[in-house]
């Protein structure tokens, strides 16, 4: 059962290094609004934290004679060399990546490609989880849902191909944006979605 879990509130006894939290003695305590899932916190807000081999959704913000900026939805941003790379890129580009260094600044992108035309939506990052679902479910029955391709970055930026059924999966997005803390949402999903 999904217990809420507001700011300030102890979410467990013992030091634990989850994102979006803090301790103080020998406890842990929530930093941002959330909910206890089987005994794991679950963060509902808060901003985008880089971590290691996260796959990012990204526009190509500025050109630079060493490479090129990236918007990640961080304050920092991302970058990524000229030389690492066997395409060009040019501002307004969209990009899938990985992140691979960085941390409180600007994080380094690897393995980076650039999408063809779409759609880019702003997700809230701490719920990107609730729409991937328990191995893929969620998101998987949105893309069969609405007939076309759709990439999650953990960064909350999501990319919507030009074929898919663009309102039905806006309207998805928006339910789980909103209800992601709330049982029987990927029912609820699949009947929008039929």
């Amino acid at each position: 059962m999904k217990q809420i879990i507001l700011p300030g509130e102890k979410i467990a006894d013992g030091k634990l290094r989850v994102s979006h939290t803090f301790t103080d003695g020998d406890s842990t305590y929530a930093a941002v609004l959330g909910f206890l899932d089987e005994d794991r916190f679950m963060p509902l807000e808060g901003p985008y934290q880089p971590r290691q081999d996260d796959v990012i959704v990204g526009i190509v913000i500025g050109v630079r004679s060493a490479g090129y900026e990236i918007d990640i939805n961080t304050p920092y941003g991302a970058f990524v060399q000229s030389r690492d790379l066997r395409i060009r890129l040019q501002a307004g580009d969209i990009v899938m990546a990985q992140i691979y260094g960085g941390g409180k600044e600007e994080a380094k992108l690897t393995q980076v490609r650039r999408l063809p035309a779409g759609k880019i939506v702003h997700f809230q990052p701490m719920k990107i989880p609730r729409l991937i679902g328990k191995k893929s479910s969620m998101i998987n029955l949105i893309k069969e849902g609405t007939g076309g391709e759709i990439i999650v970055g953990n960064n909350g930026y999501i990319w919507i191909s030009e074929n898919c059924n663009v309102p039905k999966a806006l309207e998805a997005l928006e339910i789980i944006q909103q209800k992601a803390h709330q049982s029987g949402l990927t029912d609820e999903i699949a009947a929008l979605l039929k």
